[in-house]
């Protein structure tokens, strides 16, 4: 699986995020991942930031090989899962390479307590401290490796002979012996890779049992794999159920239940073909195009049943963007400035006390909601 980054200059919060997610496969054994990063108006060849390699040496990390490069079609096609740090570098995406929008999402989806606490939840911007000093550079290091280390927790499972293998490794490595699993040991790990078990949680339960077992001076005497089965059972549980909880909405008492997110999903694409049926009457073959193809993003997404709700949402309100840009495209700069008129006419006995940005902001909405109209566009952010 290739996971690339995408910042502006491909120096500072991309060229991270890269080397964290490697580290993190790297310390597990994921040999299956591939992480790369670009920048949007990065020139070729130039080093991360000082400030940033000097964030990543005291986090443990190296990125004094790093080396800048653009984003590129060819870059993009490879990629399996595209991260943005701003909402900027997606929109610089869907216009200049829209086949790739369906694998990008925001980097701050993955935002946890050290995120929230910074002040960035799902879906903000991730800082830019370039030009900060030393402190800004800290909190935007921070917010980062949260996110990565959260994105990293919740890929893909590792492919079954990368699972077995990272377990036979990491198990060997604790025992201090070149011991190999037994026949047994391999039935428990294609027994945890069939339940969905994380590697993480494995060779954590690993980690931590050995790390008890030394500090408390007993010798790692250990023969069979099952001494950390107990151990991997009860955080994957644990795991679980934090998980499901997530995702069922955390409703409060007396309010109906948030949707799940793969609900959610499902019920937006189910608007998109109806929405694509409506505009062939209409003769409006282009839009049913596109309704059609945002639909087979959302069921062609095998991610998309195990969303956690906001995550879910989040997804939606994306692709609503997207859907609105491609809108623009399809009504031409004419049918545009025609719309941009009539809203600024629908404002004028308002204008005098509106501010200049509040003011076109707000033709900007009033331009996309006379799109949706025009195209009849699902409200499928309203779900």
């Amino acid at each position: 699986m290739t996971i690339l980054f995408i910042c502006s200059g491909n120096i500072h919060r991309s060229a991270l995020a890269e080397e964290m997610l490697r580290d993190e496969a790297r310390r597990d054994g994921r040999t299956d991942l591939r992480a790369l990063s670009a920048g949007v108006i990065a020139v070729d060849g130039m080093e991360a930031a000082g400030e940033a390699a000097a964030m990543a040496r005291q986090g443990g990390l190296d990125v004094s090989t790093h080396r800048s490069r653009p984003v590129t079609a060819d870059l993009l096609a490879q990629s399996d899962m595209i991260l943005m740090m701003e909402r900027f570098h997606h929109e610089w995406v869907s216009i200049n390479h829209p086949a790739a929008l369906s694998r990008c999402r925001q980097l701050s989806v993955y935002a946890g307590e050290v995120s929230r606490t910074e002040g960035v939840l799902p879906g903000d911007d991730i800082p830019d401290a370039m030009g900060g000093d030393l402190k800004s550079f800290e909190r935007s290091f921070g917010i980062i490796r949260d996110c990565v280390r959260r994105l990293y927790r919740d890929l893909p499972p590792a492919p079954q002979e990368v699972y077995a293998r990272a377990i036979e490794t990491r198990f060997r490595s604790r025992r201090h012996a070149p011991m190999t699993l037994s026949p047994a040991d391999f039935a428990l790990v294609e027994s945890w890779w069939d339940r969905g078990i994380p590697l993480w949680i494995v060779l954590e339960s690993i980690d931590h049992l050995f790390t008890k077992k030394e500090a408390a001076g007993m010798p790692a005497r250990v023969h069979r794999l099952s001494y950390v089965k107990t151990e991997v059972e009860e955080r994957f549980e644990t795991y679980a159920r934090t998980r499901s909880a997530g995702e069922a909405g955390a409703a409060l008492p007396g309010a109906s239940a948030e949707p799940e997110g793969g609900a959610l999903l499902s019920q937006a694409s189910r608007q998109l073909r109806e929405a694509a049926g409506n505009a062939r009457l209409r003769g409006q073959d282009e839009a049913a195009g596109i309704f059609d193809y945002a639909a087979t993003q959302l069921d062609a997404d095998p991610r998309g049943a195990l969303l956690a709700t906001p995550a879910a949402r989040l997804r939606l309100h994306d692709m609503e963007e997207d859907l609105l840009r491609l809108f623009r495209s399809l009504a031409g700069e004419a049918a545009l400035r025609e719309l941009q008129g009539q809203a600024a006419i629908q404002l004028r006995e308002h204008r005098e006390r509106m501010t200049a940005n509040a003011f076109e902001a707000t033709v900007v909405r009033l331009v996309a909601e006379r799109l949706k109209e025009l195209y009849g566009m699902p409200p499928i952010t309203q779900i």
